[in-house]
């Protein structure tokens, strides 16, 4: 069984203000801060909380037919990924006094390539490119361009626990010439997660505990994290499966200007459903609901976020 990637606004469906009347004056400057809205609103969790069961026999001219307990599936060694998201948010600006609904489109390229892997080992090169187009917002347009490298590690055969290590380089870009690059950062990542079937049902839980540490510049916006992350999968039928998902996480300001001692609990959660007609495409929907709670003044926020998307991969 192979959970599909989980974006944290479509929950395993769907793969995140100069000119605008009610930006505030500078507000440009302060779309930085939105590093932590819609990437983070977007944030996806590891893309394979699962491993695929594949039975697997084989014949010895002694002992006959022996089925095998389990396989470990070779990894592809490219994948090429695309997902189209169509999003509504109640809170574009992600501000408790700024609260302004708007429509967005988020339009995702991946690349992947495992240079080689073991049993228990899968090393991974990840390039992203991201663009966020907004209806109404166009101040807050923006695309990301990112290159990860993550290494992961099963404890057991059938990927019910395992690692992951990362570390990712981005940059964020104004389609705007006269704007251009606006902030980049690192992310060094790591998580541990377990995967469980409950019962005799098409019924897994995956639960993840994780953090990360994020350094960018301008510094202003640099955190450590510490989050738990569960998502409940049904699938009952192999073309249509539904999820729930949770995710509470502490997140702690490190050079904050306005606040050295800043620090937030962020809580998202969601569900959504994932109808795939053929193998290597599907189409789903969606909605979460996020709330921040800040230390700092005038940081808290909450959003509800629905959307829809559309997914192709190609994989050899």
């Amino acid at each position: 069984m192979q959970l599909l990637r989980l974006p944290r606004s479509l929950a395993g469906l769907l793969a995140l203000t100069l000119l605008s009347p009610i930006a505030p004056v500078g507000a440009q400057d302060d779309i930085a801060a939105r590093i932590g809205t819609d990437q983070d609103v977007l944030r996806r969790p590891d893309e394979e909380v699962a491993g695929r069961h594949i039975p697997f026999r084989i014949t010895d001219p002694e002992l006959g037919e022996i089925d095998l307990v389990s396989r470990a599936p070779r990894p592809k060694t490219f994948t090429f990924s695309t997902d189209q998201n169509l999003l509504y948010t109640t809170n574009a600006f992600l501000a408790s006094d700024l609260e302004r609904d708007a429509f967005f489109w988020n339009g995702r390229l991946v690349g992947s390539y495992v240079p080689y892997s073991t049993v228990n080992f899968t090393p991974r090169i990840n390039f992203e490119q991201n663009f966020f187009r907004y209806d109404e917002f166009r101040v807050l347009d923006f695309d990301s361009q990112s290159l990860q490298f993550d290494m992961k590690y099963d404890f057991r055969r059938d990927d019910s626990w395992y690692a992951n290590l990362s570390y990712t380089g981005a940059r964020l870009y104004s389609p705007d010439d006269n704007v251009g690059e606006f902030y980049r950062y690192g992310l060094l990542a790591a998580s541990v997660t377990n995967v469980r079937q409950l019962g005799g049902m098409p019924l897994y839980l995956a639960s993840s505990f994780g953090s990360n540490w994020r350094h960018g510049d301008p510094s202003d916006f640099d955190r450590a994290t510490v989050y738990l992350n569960f998502v409940l999968l049904y699938k009952p039928m192999e073309t249509l499966q539904f999820a729930a998902f949770a995710r509470p996480e502490i997140q702690f300001y490190l050079s904050d200007p306005n606040d050295d001692s800043r620090h937030d609990f962020n809580f998202n959660a969601g569900v959504g459903a994932t109808w795939t007609p053929i193998e290597y495409f599907n189409v789903g929907m969606a909605a979460s609901f996020t709330g921040n709670a800040s230390s700092a003044a005038r940081q808290d926020y909450k959003v509800f976020l629905p959307g829809v998307v559309a997914s192709a991969r190609f994989s050899f």
